[in-house]
């Protein structure tokens, strides 16, 4: 019988080298895979503070006012823990096309637009390097933009058209819908309907609302509000969807927790926050938070 005849050597070498190649090139992609993989499945663990008046008069400090003493401790405490505040220009870039978040992400929002919020929590927010997201309501804007009486008063004031462009062309402050004028509890909760009411009626009092708000913050030159902040918190299925139908890729609740944020748009949704009340110290509201994350890291 005749030997099969031996391949030279060369022709040996080079298929263990395709072969090694083609192990080479599967295990690369296999990594960049896993990479990517990796990217989209990471959270972010975002701390949410939800503040309204800045004030020592008044009730201060309160449920819901501190005294500015109080909000300079706190973003003391952040600063020195290595914190660094985001808006929501900062999520949605992240969400949407990778764009890293500091390594300790926290946000800041001040709900209604009071002007202590201008005269108090501006100027140490500007102090501190820090930025935050201000939600004030449409109507009381325009209120105490055309009243005879230019007085402010720190305790029940609300910040006017000019105080609001200027935080918001400082980068300092961002804006976003807070309604035009669903601040009543009586009949209505914030924004949902009221029992009884015609949904198709209900539907158009929404969307008027919102947009009124909407057209007022961009007529002022401040960029279009991307976020709408619950008022009350108040919410459900219906108002959801009537959120998202306006074309907001982002929404506040008042609902206590941490949230995550992800490669999904829909992580932006009825962000979780904490209300920050002035009966706390600094380190017992944000331990309260921060306390989560630190032990879940």
């Amino acid at each position: 019988m005749r030997k099969p005849k031996k391949r030279p050597w060369h022709c040996e070498a080079v298929i263990l080298g395709i072969l090694l190649l083609f192990a080479v090139v599967g295990a690369g992609i296999e990594r960049q895979k896993a990479k990517t993989a990796s990217a989209q499945d990471t959270a972010v663990m975002l701390p949410v503070a939800m503040y309204h008046s800045v004030t020592d008069e008044g009730d201060s400090p309160g449920e819901y006012v501190i005294s500015p003493a109080m909000l300079e401790q706190d973003l003391k405490y952040l600063s020195d823990r290595g914190y660094e505040t985001v808006i929501f220009t900062d999520l949605i870039s992240y969400v949407n096309n990778g764009t890293p978040l500091p390594e300790k992400p926290v946000m800041l929002t001040f709900d209604d637009g009071y002007y202590n919020n201008y005269s108090n929590a501006y100027p140490l927010l500007q102090k501190y390097g820090m930025q935050a997201v201000l939600s004030p309501v449409g109507a009381l804007v325009e209120q105490f933009s055309e009243t005879d009486d230019p007085e402010e008063h720190e305790a029940w004031s609300y910040c006017t058209r000019e105080e609001l462009l200027e935080m918001s062309n400082s980068g300092v402050i961002e804006i976003q819908n807070h309604s035009y004028d669903f601040h009543e509890l009586n009949p209505r909760k914030g924004c949902l309907r009221q029992t009884g009411e015609d949904e198709a009626a209900y539907r158009t009092i929404f969307m008027d609302d919102t947009q009124k708000a909407q057209d007022l913050f961009v007529s002022l030159g401040i960029p279009k509000p991307v976020c709408y902040t619950y008022p009350y918190g108040a919410r459900n299925e219906e108002t959801d969807l009537l959120v998202e139908e306006c074309g907001f890729p982002a929404s506040l609740s008042c609902e206590e927790g941490i949230t995550s944020i992800v490669h999904d748009p829909a992580c932006l949704k009825n962000i979780r926050r904490y209300n920050r009340d002035g009966r706390l110290s600094s380190e017992q509201f944000w331990q309260k938070m921060l306390g989560q994350i630190e032990e879940g890291s």
